[in-house]
């Protein structure tokens, strides 16, 4: 059997169901070259040996156990185990169409050098729900045939690459622990080496997402992804991309903060506030079942969001601090 010249890479913790859904699309790939996919099982408790033992792909496929928890030490894993040319990140929750590997490894191949990011949209479904259609506003989505462009970002759930340039830039930070910013601080790392990252909306991931559904969820998530934000912003100091995350939601000062952000600030922490946040969480689902009439609805979404934004920058900061003085 010939080598192969990709490697697509699933890092998984306990989403055995979604992992499934995620293989039977890998399942109806056809391509014109060698590949493998290696599943990364990250200190799963469910039954994610089982769904990968009986996957049904046309490529060789393996697992890895990585016993250490952290999204970057788990995509790590995985390239480390992978044996292609390039490789492919993809989330284990991402459901791909027939053509999504071809179509990676033929941008690879016709920008020598570049790193592709593909685009994600969310469930169908989702975007039914009131949530859902203000999670729509968050995001600008393209048309599948809208031509490529420089990419502002990256993201881990779907992106490609030469191997060798993988390894040439360490990999993910594994410092950051939970998925949140590995992947821009790895993007950031390829722009200073002068690699070109481009964007390709045709290669369409959909987003099997847990927090899609409900503001309560989504708000969660965002708190553990900003928990990373202060760490981020102190390795990388003037090169930090995001200075109005850090504006926003440092802690409030008063003799330096104009009265507008300051302001802002002493809300956030009143919402953050556990049944004043109850309290809303619980006029929004009413609102959602009674009259889900945008003005009204999106504005407490936009609040509570904003609200756990700003928790988890101050836990980011704790931890931040405490890093610094066990250091020292």
């Amino acid at each position: 059997m010939p080598e192969p010249a990709l490697s697509v890479l699933i890092p998984t913790h306990n989403r055995s169901d979604a992992l499934a859904l995620t293989l039977a699309g890998l399942a109806a790939q056809e391509c014109s070259f060698a590949w493998e996919v290696v599943v990364v099982n990250n200190c799963c408790s469910d039954d994610t040996d089982q769904v990968v033992a009986e996957a049904q792909l046309p490529v060789p496929l393996r697992l890895v156990h990585e016993p250490v928890a952290g999204a970057g030490r788990a995509r790590n894993a995985a390239a480390a185990a992978a044996r292609g040319e390039f490789i492919l990140f993809l989330d284990n929750d991402i459901l791909v169409q027939p053509g999504f590997v071809q179509g990676h490894f033929e941008a690879l191949r016709r920008n020598a050098g570049c790193w592709i990011v593909g685009q994600l949209v969310n469930l169908p479904e989702q975007e039914k729900t009131p949530f859902g259609r203000f999670r729509r506003t968050l995001f600008n989505y393209d048309p599948p045939d809208a031509p490529p462009r420089e990419a502002r970002g990256l993201t881990a759930q779907n992106v490609s690459m030469p191997r060798t340039d993988f390894e040439r830039f360490g990999g993910f930070d594994e410092s950051y622990g939970i998925a949140s910013v590995e992947d821009l601080d790895l993007a950031m790392r390829a722009w200073q080496q002068g690699i070109r990252i481009l964007y390709v909306p045709a290669l369409l991931g959909v987003h099997n997402d847990w927090a899609g559904f409900t503001i309560r969820d989504y708000c969660e998530r965002q708190r553990s992804y900003t928990r990373s934000e202060p760490l981020f912003a102190a390795k990388w100091g003037e090169a930090y991309p995001r200075p109005d995350i850090r504006r926003e939601n440092s802690p409030p000062q008063w003799d330096t903060d104009p009265p507008s952000l300051w302001a802002r600030k002493q809300l956030k922490r009143l919402l953050n506030w556990r049944p004043l946040s109850a309290a809303l969480f619980a006029k929004c689902a009413l609102l959602e079942r009674v009259c889900p009439w945008p003005p009204v609805l999106w504005r407490l979404y936009r609040l509570l969001l904003g609200a756990a934004i700003y928790r988890g920058y101050q836990e980011g900061l704790e931890t931040a601090s405490g890093r610094v003085k066990d250091e020292g």
